[in-house]
C-alpha cells in the first residue's frame, strides 16, 4: 500500500507492529527510535539513561514469561535459550526477528518524535503531522502520514511517592530504572520501596553483594508465583491453559479463591513471610519470582511496612520500627505514562497510567480513525504476543477491512471495562491497562479472524486440538487459521514440549513426547475417546436440561 504509516518507538511492540504493517501489504513504514538501538527496555546499557522517560530493564532482569508463551508466532525462540532467559537473549531474540524478516529497513535510529498533531487536511484524509529530531545532529523535520501507530510502551517516567522528610534524608535515592551495578553500593545499608517485579530483582541484586544489607518496605503484600510449577515445568504452561480457563470459569468464586490461596501457600506462607496482601488472588497481579523467600529466610533481606516518615539518617516505618544509617533508598514504585509528542494537542485523555482507549488501542472521538496504540496493555502474561495480535488487528483496521464502532459504544466499552476493573482489583487507575492473557488473546484473534477453530480441529485433527485445549497456550495458534497464516504453526504447538526440556540440555528425543504425538498413540486414543464422551453427555445433558 502507498499510505504512509509512522511508528513512534523502536522497542518491542515497535518492530513487532513494523514486521506486522509489512506484511499485510503497506510498504512505506517509518519506525522512529530515540536511542541508537531497537529493543526499547530489553536494550540494557550501562550509560545514564538520556530522557527521563526512557524505560529500560535491570542488569539482572530474567524473563518473568516461559520462552514458548513469549515467542512470536511465526518465530520461536531459540530451542537452547533457557526457558526463562535473561534479558540480553530478549535483546538477541528482538534483533534476529528484525533481521530475519527485514524490518531494519523500516527503522530510523537517534530519531526523537516531538509531536504528533492533526494535519491541517486531517477531517477529509485522516492525516498526521510528525515533527521530529535527529539526536545526533539537532536537525529537525515536519514529516505528513496517513496513519500513526504509538507503540512506545507504559515503562516510562519513573514514579516516586513524597514521604515526609524525604528532601532532608542525607542518603543516596534512585528510582530502580537507574540501578545498573550492585558492586558501586557494596557495603552499604539499603531500603528498597516496593513489591512488584523490579523491586525485587534490585533487592535480590544487592542481597547477592556480601556486605549489603537490605531492607524491603512494602506498602501491601503481593502473591508471589514461583516461574517453575509441577515437575520443574515452567508454571504458565499450565496456567495459560484453555481448560484451565475453562475448568475456573465453571468454578464458584469461592472456591476459585481457596485453589489459589492454597497453591500460592504451599511454597511460602504469606502470612508467615511478611508478604501476605489484603487483597484476594484474583485481585491483583502475582509477582513471579523463585528466590525472595529463601533470601528472607536466610535474614539476607528483611520486610519491612510502608514508611511513615525520613530522618536525615533513617527511615521510620508504619509499625514505628526504625531504620538508622541508611545509605542507599531504591524507590521500585512504578511508572506513569508518558507522552510528551501530545503535549500540544488534545488528542486524547491521559491521567495518571489511565488511558481513555477503546479495547486500549483507539481513541474514541476521532473523525478519522488513523491513530492506534500498541503494547499500552499489561497481560498476566507475555507482552509479545498480546502486541503483534493488536497489531494485527490495528493492520486490519488500517487497510479498511474493519470498521470500529461508533464514539458512543466505544465509550460505553470503556465504561464497562472500567467497571469490571473496579470491581475486580485494588485501586483500579494502578490496573487500568490490565487483561487477561489467554482470554484477551482471544478477543483479539476473533476479530482478526485467526482464533484457531476448535471444533474443526475436535472433529478433523484431534492430536492438535488436544495441544490446543489441554497445552499452554502459544502465540503459534494463531497462525493456523486467517491471514496469513504460517506452515509451521502445527508442527511448532506439537513439539513445544520438546523445545522446553532441550533447553536443559539434557534432551533425548526418545523421552519426549513427540513420539507421543501421532494418532496411532495408545495414550492419545484413550484420551481422546474419554474427551468425546465427555463432550457428548455434556451436550445431552444442555439439550435435556433445554428441552424441560
Amino acid at each position: 500500500m502507498r499510505s504512509r504509516v509512522a511508528i513512534v518507538g523502536g522497542g518491542s511492540s515497535g518492530v513487532i507492529a513494523a514486521k506486522i504493517l509489512a506484511e499485510s501489504g503497506f510498504t512505506d513504514i517509518v519506525c522512529f527510535e530515540r536511542r541508537d538501538a531497537i529493543g526499547g527496555l530489553w536494550h540494557f546499557t550501562d550509560k545514564k539513561p538520556q530522557w527521563i522517560d526512557e524505560g529500560r530493564v535491570n542488569k539482572g532482569t530474567v524473563l518473568n514469561t516461559s520462552k514458548e508463551i513469549m515467542a512470536l508466532s511465526d518465530f520461536p525462540m531459540p530451542e537452547n535459550y533457557p526457558n526463562f532467559s535473561h534479558h540480553t537473549l530478549v535483546d538477541e531474540y528482538l534483533n534476529s526477528y528484525a533481521k530475519h524478516f527485514e524490518i531494519y529497513k523500516y527503522v530510523k535510529l537517534n530519531a526523537e518524535v516531538a509531536s504528533v498533531k492533526q494535519h491541517g487536511t486531517f477531517e477529509s484524509t485522516g492525516r498526521w503531522e510528525v515533527a521530529w529530531r535527529d539526536v545526533t545532529s539537532d536537525d529537525s523535520v515536519v514529516e505528513i502520514f496517513d496513519f500513526v501507530l504509538i507503540a512506545n510502551g507504559w515503562v516510562t517516567c519513573p514514579k516516586v511517592p513524597n514521604f515526609p522528610g524525604l528532601e532532608n534524608f542525607k542518603g543516596k535515592t534512585i528510582h530502580s530504572k537507574e540501578f545498573t551495578n550492585s558492586a558501586e553500593f557494596s557495603g552499604m545499608k539499603c531500603c528498597v520501596v516496593g513489591l512488584g517485579n523490579s523491586s525485587v530483582d534490585v533487592a535480590m541484586e544487592l542481597s547477592s553483594c556480601s556486605t549489603c544489607r537490605v531492607v524491603m518496605s512494602l506498602r501491601r503484600g503481593l502473591w508471589i508465583q514461583n516461574r517453575l510449577g509441577l515437575a520443574g515445568k515452567p508454571y504458565d504452561h499450565l496456567l495459560h491453559s484453555r481448560f484451565r480457563w475453562f475448568v475456573y470459569s465453571l468454578l464458584p468464586r469461592n472456591v476459585r479463591l481457596y485453589l489459589w490461596r492454597r497453591k500460592f501457600n504451599a511454597t511460602v506462607d504469606h502470612e508467615v513471610f511478611g508478604l501476605s496482601p489484603p487483597e484476594q488472588p484474583d485481585a491483583s497481579h502475582p509477582i513471579v519470582f523463585d528466590d525472595l523467600p529463601h533470601k528472607i529466610a536466610c535474614g539476607r533481606i528483611r520486610i519491612k511496612p510502608n514508611i511513615r516518615k525520613f530522618t536525615r539518617t533513617g527511615i521510620v516505618f508504619e509499625d514505628g520500627s526504625f531504620e538508622d544509617n541508611v545509605d542507599l533508598v531504591v524507590f521500585a514504585t512504578g511508572y506513569t505514562l508518558s507522552m510528551p509528542f501530545f503535549k500540544d494537542s488534545n488528542v486524547m485523555e491521559l491521567r495518571e497510567s489511565d488511558l481513555k482507549l477503546y479495547k486500549h488501542m483507539w481513541v474514541p472521538g476521532l473523525s478519522q480513525q488513523t491513530l492506534a496504540f500498541v503494547g499500552s496493555t499489561r497481560p498476566l502474561g507475555a507482552s509479545f504476543p498480546t502486541a503483534e495480535l493488536q497489531a494485527r488487528l490495528v493492520a486490519r483496521v488500517f487497510k479498511g477491512e474493519m470498521q470500529l464502532p461508533s464514539e458512543e459504544e466505544m465509550r460505553k466499552d470503556i465504561a464497562r471495562f472500567k467497571k469490571d476493573l473496579e470491581g475486580r482489583y485494588v485501586g483500579a487507575v494502578g490496573y487500568s491497562n490490565r487483561v487477561d492473557y489467554l482470554p484477551h488473546l482471544d478477543e483479539l484473534a476473533g476479530q482478526v479472524g485467526c482464533k484457531p477453530n476448535l471444533v474443526r480441529y475436535l472433529l478433523f485433527d484431534p492430536v492438535l486440538f488436544w495441544h490446543l485445549m489441554f497445552g499452554p497456550g502459544v502465540s503459534y495458534q494463531y497462525r493456523l487459521d486467517g491471514p496469513h497464516t504460517w506452515p509451521g504453526a502445527r508442527k511448532a504447538i506439537l513439539t513445544v514440549t520438546d523445545r522446553t526440556c532441550k533447553s536443559f540440555g539434557t534432551f533425548k528425543a526418545t523421552k519426549t513426547t513427540s513420539k507421543e504425538i501421532g494418532l496411532s498413540s495408545t495414550k492419545i486414543n484413550i484420551w481422546y475417546l474419554w474427551l468425546m464422551m465427555c463432550f457428548l453427555l455434556t451436550g445431552l445433558s444442555y439439550a435435556m436440561a433445554s428441552a424441560f
